[in-house]
């Protein structure tokens, strides 16, 4: 990883997830595509989709549904942080998510990752449309000086790679042209990082303990590009 480069719309309902590093969790949650209107096939026939045949699931296996716990693990040959087990929980089909992401950093030059799948079980080829971050907070405890923490928090930071492409996600884009083929799973690698890739005479160091909370995390998909 390059560290220099480095809403869902639903008709029916919003997806509002948290993700706080350090003392918190993150939700990733992945949106469907609402059916909204019939498919008028002639004057004599009409389609209904069934919204219940659009679904993408989490799993920590590539090549079937797999709920449970994901453990973080290395990226690089930096130093490793502490990481929590993470929970797929797929409970709901409309909006499966991963919660309990969570890490807490004691050095600077510190990551980790996740890594999960997207399946697509459903009889629709699923798009990839958005992804968008939310906004990063940081709290400092008693006894940290708030110009520190600020600047150190301006170098943690989450990142996101989906489907292996090479490109990893630092804001809210809109995408095209990435279609999840039914029965077919995408990785998704979930990155955090404090301070990555820098020397130990640049690094960003506070006095004091500091809480980071970042917005919600969404992933929509839909039956259309």
């Amino acid at each position: 990883m390059n560290y220099k480069k480095r809403k869902i719309y639903n008709k029916k309902s919003k997806i509002f997830l948290s993700v706080i590093i350090a003392v918190g969790v993150l939700g990733l949650g992945i949106g469907f595509a609402a059916f909204t209107n019939n498919l008028n096939i002639s004057s004599s026939v009409t389609v209904n989709p069934n919204s219940s045949d659009f679904k993408v699931l989490l799993s920590s296996a590539s090549d079937e549904v797999v709920v449970g716990t994901v453990d973080a693990t290395r990226y690089g040959s930096n130093t490793f942080a502490s990481f929590t087990p993470a929970t797929i929980d797929n409970s709901s089909s409309t909006s499966p998510k991963i919660i309990g992401l969570k890490g807490t950093f004691t050095v600077p030059n510190s990551s980790g990752q996740y890594v999960f799948y997207a399946i697509n079980q459903g009889n629709y080829t699923a798009y990839l449309k958005n992804i968008t971050f939310g906004s990063k907070k940081c709290t400092a405890k008693p006894g940290a000086t708030e110009a520190l923490v600020t600047e150190a928090c301006k170098h943690v930071r989450v990142e996101v790679q989906i489907g292996g492409t090479g490109k990893w996600y630092t804001t809210s884009e809109t995408i095209t042209n990435h279609p999840l083929e039914k029965g077919t799973s995408e990785k998704i690698i979930f990155w955090m990082g404090y301070d990555y890739g820098t020397t130990t005479t640049n690094y960003h160091l506070a006095d004091g303990e500091f809480d980071i909370t970042f917005g919600d995390l969404t992933l929509t998909y839909s039956t259309t590009d």
